[in-house]
């Protein structure tokens, strides 16, 4: 699976981190750590899949511009590329575990065991329902489930930390087990939620919606056009965009526009005109206008800030 598309251009500044900065080449890193008061949080990026899991106490995450309290029991997935910050609560102090891979170490598992993709609906989809407080932005494990979970984080750090013969083959097969039960709650917890009718109904023609958008984003495209493809009512398909999304069609619409057009303005000497049009934008006017509401500057700053 190729998560390059989370790769917003808008957020290329944020420090971004690798697994190879962890340790060793491996392509998986595990730790436990404390978050206190005088923790300074830094938003930033990695290129690998994050699990986190709190053990005690209580924080803040900030992710897609919001800000959720974390505690005990509370277990989210950071995908490739996303920004994001774990913050400090005043006269709390908060331990977490914390399980990074790169994708490939459980790619070809991904692809035979039906059971991840409710893990991968968690760990992608679930996100941008957040914004409509139709579900929450993580999972809280209580009773069997969480218990569950942290014999299994707990063994997979005690054989990180031996490295004896074997060890990240056990651990790869531990991670397997976490992912397919995380996978489980979530449906679990989704389907007795009021957004499951709208989620089960819709989530494949939404899905084949946006990837419509991705590919034909440089034609004129417009919402009614595509709920057609989807065989939903026009008012009916913004809704559920938007639900799924956290953006309007136009808003998703631009924000590809204008990542494509980032990328061209800094690959190619092509004049402002010429990408507007080619990324979709019929009048150089309105490009320049949605470029600066994106990005606070004209394309022709920042073309000069990034040459």
């Amino acid at each position: 699976m190729d998560y390059s598309f989370l790769d917003n251009e808008i957020y290329r500044g944020v420090p971004l981190f690798k697994i190879e900065d962890n340790r060793n080449g491996l392509p998986f890193f595990i730790r436990k750590y404390t978050l206190s008061q005088d923790h300074e949080p830094t938003f930033h990026r990695h290129e690998y899949m994050q699990i986190n899991y709190v053990y005690k106490g209580k924080g803040r995450h900030g992710i897609n511009n919001n800000e959720f309290v974390l505690v005990k029991g509370d277990i989210f997935v950071i995908p490739p590329y996303v920004p994001h910050c774990i913050l400090p609560i005043p006269d709390n102090v908060m331990e977490i575990f914390e399980f990074e891979f790169i994708p490939g170490f459980i790619n070809q598992s991904f692809d035979t065991e039906a059971n991840t993709t409710s893990f991968l609906d968690f760990a992608y989809i679930e996100p941008f329902l957040v914004c409509e407080n139709q579900v929450r932005p993580r999972l809280n494990l209580t009773g069997t489930i969480q218990s569950g979970i942290e014999d299994i984080l707990k063994e997979a750090y005690a054989e990180y930390t031996a490295e004896k013969p074997g060890f990240a083959l056990l651990i790869k097969s531990l991670l397997l087990k976490l992912l397919v039960l995380v996978g489980r709650e979530f449906t679990s917890q989704l389907e007795s939620s009021e957004s499951f009718p709208i989620f089960q109904r819709h989530r494949e023609a939404i899905l084949d919606a946006i990837n419509y958008i991705r590919d034909h984003s440089d034609e004129d495209l417009y919402a009614d056009e595509v709920a057609e493809k989807c065989i939903l009512s026009p008012s009916y398909f913004r809704y559920l965009f938007k639900s799924i999304t956290a953006k309007t069609f136009t808003e998703y619409l631009n924000d590809i526009r204008i990542n494509k057009a980032l990328e061209l303005l800094k690959s190619t000497d092509n004049r402002v005109l010429d990408i507007s049009l080619e990324t979709g934008f019929n009048n150089v006017s309105h490009f320049n206008k949605v470029f600066k509401l994106h990005t606070g500057l004209s394309p022709l700053e920042f073309r000069k800030r990034a040459t």
